[in-house]
């Protein structure tokens, strides 16, 4: 696959997605719109978990084709972060957390990734077994991301911010991350989403949500699967939807 970059996957976007309501002069797409074929990727770091629930991602990869016309290859791929070249065939690389990546070259190769216009998705799996306490998980996120990319800075995006409504509406603009084995969790609840801003653009999220749990269909109230997925659209959305 060739290298896609931010801008032309935008092309590919406004050729081939289906907007929600929220962008509905541009009408419904048919499928015979899509664009090129673009791809998923998780990001390969030294974590023993870096795969966690990929199993199900192709259940995510199908509510993008079913919600929108985006042409996503329902396969998921590997992005090594040693390798800069297969970082760069995606726009969007989905991670269970970079702050155990301590190579120079991967540090090198995801600010890379972030300066040529790509964009990281953090999102911590809703297990503590596997995420421990989440407000260190987040602190050491922004730890690394603090040294490889020095020029950006996390912030938490505000519940009015357009992710949680530039494709479905999120109700509250608060990302569905509440429970676990049905139990809710209100530690979780204290966190929105956290945005990793180079100058004016949006370059990266960090998720405490478990969204991936979400799609994996891990034990919640009916229908949380279907929401986080909806989060998750909003965030690939509106992460290719900006200028370059």
């Amino acid at each position: 696959m060739k290298t896609i970059t931010r801008l032309h996957f935008l092309k590919l976007l406004l050729a081939g997605c289906a907007f929600a309501p929220g962008l509905a002069t541009l009408g419904r797409g048919l499928d015979q719109l899509r664009g090129e074929r673009v791809g998923w990727a998780r990001l390969k770091t030294p974590s023993a978990f870096w795969k966690r629930h990929s199993g199900s991602d192709p259940v995510l990869m199908q509510f993008f084709r079913r919600e929108t016309t985006l042409n996503i290859d329902p396969t998921w791929y590997v992005a090594d972060v040693e390798n800069l070249t297969e970082l760069c065939r995606f726009p969007l690389l989905f991670s269970q957390g970079v702050d155990l990546v301590q190579s120079d070259s991967g540090h090198t190769n995801v600010a890379e990734h972030i300066r040529r216009g790509g964009f990281l998705l953090i999102d911590a799996c809703c297990n503590p077994q596997i995420t421990g306490d989440y407000d260190d998980f987040l602190r050491r996120q922004i730890a690394f991301l603090r040294v490889a990319v020095p020029e950006a800075q996390v912030v938490v995006l505000s519940p009015a911010h357009e992710i949680y409504r530039c494709y479905f509406e999120i109700p509250e603009g608060r990302p569905p991350h509440t429970f676990y084995q049905n139990v809710y969790d209100p530690q979780k609840a204290a966190h929105g989403l956290y945005g990793l801003m180079v100058g004016r653009r949006l370059a990266g999220v960090i998720s405490l949500s478990g969204l991936q749990c979400g799609w994996d269909k891990m034990s919640a109230p009916p229908g949380h699967d279907v929401a986080c997925m909806r989060m998750l659209v909003n965030i690939y959305i509106y992460a290719m939807m900006q200028a370059s």
